[in-house]
């Protein structure tokens, strides 16, 4: 390709991306080489999927019309089953956020640093190669850092370990006028101080902010489940059963279900993505209380 041809192609691609600035669904169905009509792509990394599941286009949508609507943060939390895609739409988030926003600052953290090292940050470097967009955006092992030369102010969206004795380092996250992303995985796990630290980026005015928890529901307290309780106003909320999703494998959830009950607490977390009837401490169950 001659180099007025490749300039070209690259003008055009950011165009692309600044107009999926508030659409980040469209984003993903644009970036990465789905096998949408069955055809060049059927034996490429991604053979055989068409795009995103449903689930996970009813959140990337639900954020892109919170954005275009400019009524305050978008907030979304998500309880599913396991295996549904938790990790691939973190990473398209994290992806989106940074590619049509090049002055964004985020803070991903996860239940452990295992889980965030290997788990989150594994599947941002698998899409990272895989997207469109992956010039733009440079990964290391702290961040994920913009590449775009003219950037006045470089965004980057940093992994951070959390721990419940320095809740500060998740203090100080503004970008006022710009855009802020705020990404919890495996929420449940993750200690109350650093919800209500995290809660200080909210505060800027004329700001994009987009906070996005995922996990299973393991718990009856804590801040992720009271996203769907005591907070629900203020929330968007989503539960995802693995049943209804087909990246799962129906033998193994078929499995779970004879060996532990349909109506069973291991079932109602792992697969349905509902909370537990009963917490560890309880002696009378939440479903009774209600």
């Amino acid at each position: 390709m001659a180099d007025d041809d490749r300039m070209q192609a690259e003008v055009a691609r950011l165009r692309r991306l600044e107009g999926y600035r508030r659409d980040p669904l469209g984003f993903v169905r644009w970036a990465f080489p789905w096998d949408a009509e069955g055809g060049d792509n059927a034996s490429g990394p991604l053979g055989n999927h068409k795009g995103p599941e449903k689930w996970q286009e009813d959140v990337l949508r639900r954020i892109g019309e919170g954005l275009r609507a400019q009524k305050g943060p978008v907030r979304i939390a998500v309880a599913s089953g396991h295996g549904v895609g938790k990790s691939a739409l973190v990473a398209w988030l994290i992806l989106w956020a940074l590619a049509t926003q090049t002055s964004t600052r985020g803070v991903v953290t996860a239940n452990t640093e295992t889980q965030l090292k290997t788990k989150t940050w594994a599947a941002l470097g698998k899409w990272h190669r895989l997207a469109l967009s992956h010039q733009w955006c440079q990964i290391g092992a702290p961040a994920l850092t913009s590449a775009v030369p003219e950037t006045e102010q470089g965004g980057r969206i940093d992994m951070v370990p959390w721990a419940a004795h320095n809740a500060e380092a998740f203090a100080g996250l503004h970008n006022k006028g710009s855009r802020v992303l705020l990404v919890f995985d495996e929420a449940s796990a993750i200690a109350d101080p650093i919800w209500e630290t995290a809660e200080g980026a909210l505060t800027d005015a004329g700001t994009e902010i987009v906070w996005v928890a995922f996990g299973n529901p393991t718990r009856t307290s804590g801040r992720f489940f009271e996203c769907f309780n005591r907070f629900r106003k203020r929330w968007l909320t989503q539960q995802v059963d693995s049943h209804k999703v087909s990246l799962t494998d129906k033998r193994q959830l078929a499995r779970w279900v004879a060996d532990y009950g349909e109506d069973s607490d291991f079932v109602r977390v792992r697969v349905r993505g509902q909370f537990p009837r009963a917490g560890t401490m309880q002696f009378i169950d939440s479903e009774r209380v209600e």
